[in-house]
């Protein structure tokens, strides 16, 4: 399988792996799976938004807890390959358990349990992947590849979602002969996302070679490097800062995907197509702004776009908050994607620009550590909301305070002015 890949360019296949882990977050944890999760299992969506936003927020805890010491330990032995690759498979037979996800109620454990354990592995993956960034860019264009590969990601969540909806949901004749009884049209998202996963995952595994660094490696353990690299970190420098701001900004973020599907379901009461339509918009104006800003970023700096983008969600998140009519609010988030996909590229750009000594994967630990430290926060605050005022856009309100927070701590953040080395033999020639 591997030999169909081997004239695939290695800034290509990096951009395929956004591809290929896009529809993972936005079928399963965002649109899809959590609004059938609401609707066919718990059958309440306050309920089932309380529920969700607990599981969403525990994996965060174990990623926080975990993708520090797994990231300098991948630095140290130089193992980067194989746990993208581990990474990328517990998460993809995750998705695929998803089949058995019948529409009953006794499958509220066994669905949450699976939502915790494969979106670990997945935002653990994410950190592999993202500290390979600076050898697959070309003349150091960090900002473009980043740019690109999310948007690439974004088409990837597109294309996917419209095949489940004209070819499983939204047809008399599913494929693959797949009948409607217990909701297998929908439950088949799950496998058909594990396959697309691990598929165009593979141009990029095949574009790794075994990686090596001039660095000399100390012989502290793991537990020492990291909790040295902490104080570093977070001794008042921009790094600190940075991640500071984008903690506070990436949880507004967060708690946006993990309940926009239930927002949309419960409080417009779109229906599973209406749903996946909604998630098709946010992911064409999403690959849109990505792909937009990726030519602005290497040129202006990723600081400016990341505010710039997080005023816009400001000012457009609190016009959804207000409205009541379906389609006013199909083109209100649609013009918020184009904007979030415009931040998460340019943070990780930024990020990567702090990177030094070969300590990639450590570095974007911590990275993945500001995005989940706190991510439990936001579902938490929505979920209490929800329960003591029995109201999803009273919820979602605090999300705007997330992003109003962080952009007010971004604007103290100083730019770095110097690219990161690159690791030696990471990938291909390019």
């Amino acid at each position: 399988m591997l030999n169909i890949f081997k004239n695939i360019r290695p800034f290509t296949s990096y951009c395929l792996y956004d591809w290929a882990n896009s529809p993972f977050s936005t079928v399963v944890i965002t649109f899809v799976f959590a609004s059938y999760f609401e609707k066919a299992i718990v059958g309440d969506p306050e309920k089932a938004s309380i529920m969700w936003g607990w599981a969403i927020s525990f994996s965060a805890i174990l990623i926080a807890i975990f993708s520090p010491f797994i990231g300098r330990h991948i630095d140290k032995n130089f193992s980067h390959k194989f746990w993208l690759i581990l990474f990328t498979f517990i998460s993809s037979v995750g998705a695929a358990l998803l089949w058995f996800a019948y529409p009953i109620e006794s499958s509220v454990v066994f669905v949450l349990l699976i939502l915790v354990i494969s979106n670990l592995s997945f935002e653990l993956g994410g950190v592999v992947y993202n500290s390979l960034i600076p050898n697959f860019a070309i003349k150091n264009k960090i900002g473009e590849i980043s740019g690109k590969a999310w948007a690439a990601g974004y088409l990837g969540g597109i294309v996917c979602l419209v095949i489940i909806l004209f070819g499983f949901i939204q047809t008399e004749s599913p494929l693959f002969g797949i009948n409607k009884d217990n909701a297998a049209n929908i439950r088949v998202a799950g496998p058909f996302v594990a396959l697309w996963f691990i598929l165009f995952s593979l141009p990029l595994f095949n574009n790794i070679s075994n990686i090596n660094s001039k660095v000399t490696q100390n012989k502290n353990s793991v537990f020492k490097d990291v909790i040295k690299s902490f104080k570093s970190i977070f001794a008042y420098n921009d790094v600190g800062k940075f991640l500071l701001a984008r903690m506070v900004y990436t949880d507004g973020l967060n708690t946006l995907f993990a309940f926009g599907g239930l927002y949309a379901s419960g409080t417009f009461n779109m229906s599973f197509s209406e749903i996946i339509i909604f998630g098709i918009m946010i992911n064409i104006t999403a690959g849109l702004g990505a792909l937009f800003f990726s030519y602005l970023d290497d040129k202006v700096g990723p600081k400016l776009i990341i505010l710039v983008s997080l005023f816009f969600l400001i000012i457009i998140g609190v016009f959804t908050l207000f409205i009541t009519n379906k389609n006013l609010f199909l083109i209100l988030g649609s013009a918020l994607g184009f904007f979030i996909g415009s931040v998460q590229a340019s943070s990780r750009s930024f990020m990567a620009r702090f990177i030094k000594n070969g300590n990639n994967t450590e570095i974007f630990g911590f990275y993945a550590v500001s995005g989940k430290c706190t991510a439990f926060i936001g579902p938490a605050v929505i979920s209490i909301l929800v329960y003591f005022y029995d109201s999803q856009r009273i919820g979602m309100s605090s999300i705007i305070a997330f992003l109003v927070i962080g952009f007010l701590l971004m604007i103290y953040v100083s730019e770095p002015k110097k690219l990161m080395p690159k690791m030696s033999n990471t990938s291909k020639n390019h």
